[in-house]
């Protein structure tokens, strides 16, 4: 593990990935485990990490076994995705000081939006995909990332940042495989779970957290050495 201490800067754009990362539990996971095939998770997770599969991949075969109504879904989100802890607060602190930000996921607006605006954070900008829930078997709605990304192949969360970030240094937040890529274009990362380990096997500096009081917390120190 590496602490990344990039110079102080005077705005960030603090792009933040959703799932598992704003929320406490994956609300993705919780939706096929409850609703669709749990054991697709454990088939296509030794694929997906060996990119023999894409995520989108995987994320369309596990969502065609979900059969559920939009309401069934969030219901079940609601009760158990959770909020990892210091979000709204981090987001209220963030603006106040003059910073940006935004979410950036590979999960579905249906479900987010729903849990952002429970926290009273409905307006803040999303970028991600949707899903069409159905007992019958549902479908992903994926979202226009443009062109496939010359770095790791896929239409990647890196082209979003890129529409977004204009002259601010970009603070990244995130937690899975789909923030491999998009984070190699931060200016500092905010890693756990899998991206955190990713990030340690090829030797890339970041700063763990498990909450958002953390990342205030450095961000804060930032700006002291700012100041001084």
């Amino acid at each position: 593990m590496l602490w990344y201490h990039p110079a102080p800067v005077t705005r960030f754009l603090i792009a933040c990935d959703f799932d598992g990362t704003i929320t406490r539990r994956d609300t993705l996971h919780l939706i096929v485990d409850r609703y669709g095939d749990p054991a697709m998770w454990d088939r296509l997770d030794g694929p997906l990490t060996r990119g023999e599969v894409t995520v989108e991949q995987a994320i369309e075969r596990e969502f065609a076994t979900v059969r559920a109504t939009a309401r069934d879904v969030l219901d079940l989100c609601r009760a158990e995705a959770g909020v990892r802890d210091g979000f709204p607060g981090f987001v209220a602190w963030a603006r106040a000081e003059g910073h940006r930000v935004v979410v950036m996921s590979n999960g579905f607006r249906t479900v987010i939006d729903d849990l952002l605006g429970r926290m009273g954070l409905g307006d803040l900008p999303v970028a991600c995909h949707d899903v069409a829930f159905s007992r019958e078997g549902s479908r992903v709605l994926w979202a226009d990332r443009g062109e496939r990304c010359a770095l790791c192949g896929r239409r990647c969360k890196r082209a979003e940042l890129a529409a977004v970030r204009g002259d601010d240094r970009v603070a990244y937040l995130g937690d899975g495989i789909s923030d491999r890529c998009v984070s190699g274009a931060a200016d500092i990362v905010f890693a756990r779970a899998g991206l955190a380990e990713w990030l340690d096997e090829t030797g890339r500096p970041y700063v763990p957290f498990e909450d958002f009081h953390t990342v205030r917390r450095h961000l804060e120190h930032l700006e002291e050495g700012r100041a001084a």
